[in-house]
């Protein structure tokens, strides 16, 4: 009879001790990251009634056997704090006390007077740290050296102090790596002047097509009186004309390519005899000629000069300018300035000192700067070139005194672009690149390329160089190219993926260099890196935040506060791995977020209500044993 009330006490004390728990975490519901205990009951022991073969006992009891605990993960809601961290799954951050380490899922943690990131009961978040927030004369600055890819192995595992004085400190440009396409279409949308020195094989017309200039293309001049190039000959003719009886005789006196041409013939005498008389003059010479009814034909290949001293010979000159990437010849020329030197050359053979010829914004320009009307005329010589004679003298071929005719507009294609780098102490200088196509040679087309470091709009060093791309675009050489700054920094130019082809312009500039930059904010991502963001949008890893994990997180035994300290049961605190040996955080680090407790309200009343009642129940037993026993004394009365 006795033995029912050790089993109502024993109830008593379970139950309540249930009661006890219960209510504990019902008190913590709203405790961040905290894990609910579940109260785990067993029988004390019991003892046989009877030696039967089927087992027959009766209990004495019941106890509290342990408080379990349910590391099940709570909610994650949103905060405005960034230091405050939530683990998505399983794991632990570390954080330390003195020299103790303790291990909670409580993430809400902030800065101290020094910086140091810690929670409300004031320990220390432990990080990988990267050490790279170093001390300056005005406050800190980011160590740049340091190698920051895999700080968990090998960063130093210890507390962070996050400053608001930090500073990136500028780097030095030493790289710049440029991507670019060079147009070289046909046709040009928005071609550039093109200047004096300018190859003719890299020349557009006014309205922007290629001249296709090649060598041995030739261009046919003549000015003076009448010359015409056909057949591959200059050709003057000289109409001739029976001489009528006034007393004079006939007198020739001229020279063709500097060969004297004296003749007189008598008074009255026939245009046979006269036209005779020239083709054996012109027999005698070499100079090659053509008789017809009423004219002779002298013909020169290259060139031809008549100066003449009489009145029946007029003077005349045609001159076969011909291109040539190498000039060598008198006759031959490469560029804009050469051509119109070879023009003034001209001119000046029939019109000594009344002209002068000049290349502005593109343009020839002849000025006639005598009182004489002078004759002067370019004819195509090849089908390549007609759109270069489309774009010479305008119609008329005649300069009046005092004035200037000019050609059309030569055009270039030009491209300029350039970019920005940085020196030592965080000035930010200007690179500019403009290219200038120079010229087409055996397929491969020359660019000229002006690299200038500008700073505040002066020139601090500049250099010219011949950009060679073959026949299908791409760059031969050179590969790269090197800039010298003030500072006696010497900065590669990576050209190796420039490109030559008939597209549209393309451009991308990217260079290693680093303006000063200071801190704006700290961010926290999902892999747990923390980071210290810059005025110059650059961003420095600053440590990593470890994930520690238990062999057995129901051993670990609770001090309070969210806090956990590890025991032989829970076993070492340790990383995820993988077969690399590489560090994997086994859950996604959340910033601006906490994570809640996961008490259920509903299940934790429900169980305080079943524990109550059982209770209730125990206390019950002990009343009913109590009247037995007063029963059983009453008898013996």
């Amino acid at each position: 009879m006795t033995t029912s009330f050790y089993n109502g006490i024993t109830g008593l004390k379970s139950f309540q001790n249930g009661i006890d728990i219960w209510g504990h975490n019902i008190s913590n519901i709203n405790t961040t990251a905290y894990k609910e205990n579940i109260p785990e009951f067993e029988t004390i022991f019991a003892k046989n009634i009877s030696s039967n073969p089927v087992s027959s006992d009766i209990g004495l009891g019941s106890t509290i056997h342990s408080s379990a605990k349910d590391m099940s993960e709570g909610s994650l809601v949103s905060t405005d704090n960034t230091f405050d961290i939530a683990l998505d799954k399983e794991g632990w951050f570390e954080v330390k006390k003195g020299k103790e380490s303790f291990y909670t899922r409580n993430g809400k943690f902030s800065r101290n007077a020094q910086g140091f990131l810690v929670n409300d009961e004031g320990a220390y978040l432990i990080v990988a740290n990267a050490n790279n927030i170093t001390p300056d004369k005005d406050g800190y600055i980011i160590n740049t050296s340091v190698n920051t890819d895999d700080l968990i192995n090998t960063g130093t595992f210890s507390s962070i102090s996050l400053p608001n004085n930090v500073v990136l400190p500028a780097v030095p440009t030493s790289n710049i790596k440029i991507k670019a396409n060079l147009n070289n279409d046909n046709k040009l949308i928005t071609p550039s002047n093109a200047e004096g020195t300018l190859y003719f094989s890299a020349l557009y017309d006014k309205d922007g097509n290629f001249l296709n200039m090649v060598d041995d293309n030739s261009i046919a001049y003549t000015l003076g009186d009448k010359i015409i190039y056909k057949n591959g000959l200059f050709q003057k003719e000289i109409c001739i004309t029976d001489d009528e009886k006034d007393g004079k005789d006939v007198n020739f006196d001229f020279s063709v390519n500097g060969e004297e041409i004296k003749l007189t013939l008598p008074d009255g005498s026939r245009k046979e005899d006269i036209i005779n008389a020239l083709a054996n003059e012109f027999e005698s010479k070499g100079i090659l000629y053509q008789k017809d009814t009423d004219s002779i034909t002298i013909k020169s290949k290259n060139s031809l000069l008549i100066k003449s001293n009489d009145n029946i010979v007029k003077n005349a000159a045609g001159y076969l300018f011909v291109y040539k990437n190498n000039p060598l010849m008198d006759n031959e020329f490469n560029t804009i300035n050469s051509f119109a030197q070879k023009i003034q050359d001209a001119l000046n053979s029939i019109y000594p000192d009344k002209t002068s010829v000049s290349v502005e914004d593109g343009k020839i320009v002849i000025n006639n700067n005598s009182n004489e009307i002078i004759n002067t005329k370019f004819e195509k010589t090849t089908k390549n070139n007609e759109a270069f004679f489309q774009n010479v003298l305008p119609a008329g071929n005649v300069i009046m005194p005092g004035t200037a005719a000019k050609s059309y507009e030569f055009t270039a294609n030009k491209k300029s672009f350039g970019g920005y780098i940085y020196e030592a102490n965080g000035d930010k200088d200007t690179v500019s690149f403009e290219f200038l196509k120079k010229e087409v040679i055996n397929g491969n087309t020359v660019w000229n390329g002006n690299i200038s470091v500008i700073k505040n709009g002066e020139v601090l060093s500049k250099q010219s160089v011949d950009f060679i791309f073959n026949n299908d675009g791409f760059l031969i050489s050179p590969k790269s190219v090197f800039l010298s700054t003030p500072q006696s920094i010497t900065i590669k130019t990576d050209l190796s993926a420039f490109t030559g082809v008939n597209n549209q312009m393309s451009y991308s500039f990217n260079q290693d260099g680093v303006a000063k930059g200071y801190l704006k904010n700290y961010n926290i991502d999902q892999k747990g890196n923390v980071y210290a963001n810059f005025s110059n949008d650059r961003s420095v890893k600053v440590a990593t935040i470890p994930v520690f994990h238990f062999a057995n997180d129901q051993g670990l035994e609770s001090i309070g506060g969210s806090l956990f300290r590890e025991t032989s049961n829970s076993n070492k605190a340790f990383l995820y791995k993988d077969v690399k040996g590489d560090y994997i955080a086994g859950s996604f680090i959340y910033s601006h977020m906490i994570e809640t407790s996961n008490v259920s309200l509903a299940e934790a009343m429900t169980e305080l209500i079943i524990t109550q009642k059982a209770f209730s129940s125990a206390a019950k037993t002990v009343t009913t044993s109590d009247e037995m026993i007063q029963r059983a004394i009453n008898l013996k009365r």
